[in-house]
């Protein structure tokens, strides 16, 4: 699951700079805040022991990365790669996975080869929280 920013962040940067996957980034706002993009958010973590106020927390309304019900974990998708927010469709902005060997794949909208109908539950969460109004994407 991806993680979320409490209010008691003090803007000291240390979790942008931890991660990997530039999933966290600073809002627009006057004020030092920063957001966890939950598309981005692989779950590693790293951010974690770095926050001098523990000013991050699992969001539980987000999926679990690679987790229990990402359709990776199954043995159908046995060693298949996810993009984890580093490509996104561009039909209808899911993960692209790739098949051993093989080329990015959008399995949602089953766009290029060997892309098998299966659709990523964080991508899916993201989707529908947008559709509410929800500024989730920058």
């Amino acid at each position: 699951m991806a993680l979320r920013v409490l209010d008691s962040c003090i803007g000291c940067g240390a979790c942008e700079m931890a991660c990997r996957s530039a999933a966290i980034y600073q809002s627009g706002d006057f004020l030092v805040t920063y957001i966890v993009d939950p598309l981005r958010c692989n779950d590693c973590l790293d951010c974690l022991p770095v926050c001098p106020v523990s000013a991050l927390e699992r969001d539980p309304t987000q999926a679990v990365c690679l987790g229990r019900g990402c359709p990776l974990s199954s043995a159908r998708y046995a060693s298949w790669a996810c993009s984890q927010g580093e490509a996104l469709c561009p039909v209808c902005s899911s993960m692209m996975w790739r098949p051993p060997g093989g080329e990015w794949v959008c399995s949602s909208c089953r766009s290029g080869p060997s892309a098998r109908g299966a659709r990523c539950p964080k991508s899916e969460l993201v989707r529908r929280k947008a559709g509410r109004g929800s500024p989730l994407l920058r």
